[in-house]
């Protein structure tokens, strides 16, 4: 066989051969990729991936679409810059605000504007008056308010509504292109009733203050006790009390502290309650009694000064300008220069002058034979002739005279003869009981504030109090 028949004839063989793989690959595929698989698995050699051998499809031509967008953002941004923008801002209220003032911490800048609303008597009103108040305001970023709303200062009685009902006035204020429109709308407000209750540790005024009091619910339960308890000279550590009064709230704040409705003080293990009596139709009647009706207004007070310190008692002592031996007829209380002296009753001034040694001083005549006299004083506050009432002004403590330092020189007489004025008390005769024919109206209206004094006190748990109520409610 020549070279080139057996290159042939192997041509073929290799065709056949190749033809018999493909047909045997075909029949047997299962059997092939099984045995690759694990001979790739057992020799951990590669990981191959076996995709099915045929026609493959070509994916289509993306198809572009162009749409014409307008957008205005640009001219949206513009509007947006060019337009007025608003600021809501608050501020209080303080004791020393003006009109402008106050406009200039809401962020009102406008020179125009602060001298419009200067003028305006309304707003000259919301800066008056207790301090504290919340003002709000809109303002533009350019300075200018745009409106306000504010609380006016002081609450008025509701005409023709209950007692204790208040109204407090919000003011509004709005630009207009005509100019401001101002409007005040009254709004009516219900009284509730808080407590309160503190030990004395070291001063009454600190225990009301920790006790959370305000300072005219303090001052009113001084006034209320003042002819039974001296608040300068007998208060003790551990000496307790406990009150009930009355507030004004809307809107979440409290706009007014009123009236003391019912309080008990516990003085050196003397216990002295008292409640309040708003009597219908009889305003002579209505008062501070004992729960049993007992009147607790008495003819003197017992100190004619808010706090005092004795520094000269009543009897015998060394003049301490001339140094000789005298019988001191009244007491010195040591004051600072300045200090209200209020007439400890009802009377007629007889003398406001100058005496020696006494400096200047005035002079009160008291129906039943008493006077009483006030010396080294630095002004007056009422002339000869003049009635006053119990706890008015009379003068302003002073050091003129026969004074080695601020003193009020306090002298009590009855029937012209001097008498220890820390024993006035005995002389003082006993208020008016509740009227008979009022006993009904005056337990109906106090067994609540009585009530509320009991549950403070821990003498009487809430579920009693509640059923007294009823009981009181059915017998009243």
């Amino acid at each position: 066989m020549s070279w080139v028949e057996f290159r042939q004839a192997a041509a073929q063989g290799a065709q056949a051969w190749g033809r018999d793989l493909t047909v045997w690959l075909h029949q047997h595929h299962k059997r092939v990729l099984a045995g690759v698989g694990g001979g790739l698995l057992l020799t951990s050699a590669a990981a191959f991936a076996l995709a099915y051998e045929g026609p493959q499809a070509h994916p289509p031509a993306p198809t572009w679409v162009t749409v014409a967008v307008t957008s205005t953002a640009p001219q949206q941004a513009e509007q947006l810059s060019n337009a007025d923008q608003v600021v809501y801002t608050t501020a209080h209220v303080r004791a020393s605000d003006t009109v402008e003032s106050l406009l200039r911490r809401l962020q009102v800048t406008d020179p125009q504007q602060l001298r419009q609303l200067s003028a305006q008597a309304d707003l000259r009103a919301l800066v008056s008056g207790d301090p504290g108040r919340v003002v709000s305001a809109q303002v533009s970023n350019l300075g200018e308010l745009q409106a306000l709303q504010g609380r006016l200062p002081g609450l008025k009685p509701v005409a023709d509504g209950p007692k204790d009902a208040r109204q407090w006035r919000e003011l509004s204020v709005k630009a207009t292109p005509q100019g401001w429109d101002v409007q005040t709308e009254s709004r009516t407000v219900q009284a509730a009733l808080r407590v309160a209750s503190g030990t004395v540790k070291s001063t009454f005024f600190a225990a009301a203050d920790e006790a959370g009091m305000p300072h005219s619910v303090a001052s009113q339960l001084i006034d209320v006790f003042d002819t039974q308890i001296n608040f300068r000279r007998n208060l003790r550590p551990g000496d307790r009390f406990n009150v009930v009064y009355r507030v004004y709230r809307a809107q979440g704040q409290t706009l007014a502290d009123g009236r003391l409705v019912s309080a008990e003080f516990v003085n050196q293990g003397h216990d002295y309650k008292a409640v309040w009596f708003d009597a219908k139709g009889d305003a002579k009647a209505s008062g501070y009694y004992a729960p049993n009706g007992d009147s607790l207004s008495r003819a003197f007070l017992l100190s004619p000064l808010p706090y005092d310190r004795i520094t000269s008692g009543w009897g015998w002592r060394e003049n301490p300008v001339m140094h000789f031996h005298e019988f001191h007829k009244g007491i010195d209380l040591a004051i600072p220069v300045g200090t209200p002296v209020k007439t400890i009753a009802d009377g007629r001034v007889v003398y406001a002058g100058w005496g020696t040694g006494y400096g200047k001083y005035v002079k009160v005549e008291h129906p039943g034979g008493f006077a009483t006299i006030y010396s080294h004083l630095s002004a007056f506050k009422v002339h000869v002739g003049e009635q006053v009432k119990q706890g008015e002004v009379v003068a302003l403590s002073g050091n003129t005279g026969w004074s080695t330092g601020p003193h009020l020189y306090f002298q009590f007489f009855v029937h012209g003869t001097p008498v220890n004025p820390l024993d006035l008390a005995h002389y003082a005769p006993k208020g008016t009981p509740v009227p008979a024919g009022l006993r009904s109206e005056f337990i109906a209206q106090t067994s609540a504030p009585r009530r509320l004094l009991a549950v403070i006190d821990g003498n009487s748990p809430v579920v009693d109090a509640a059923a007294a109520a009823s009981k009181d409610a059915r017998h009243g």
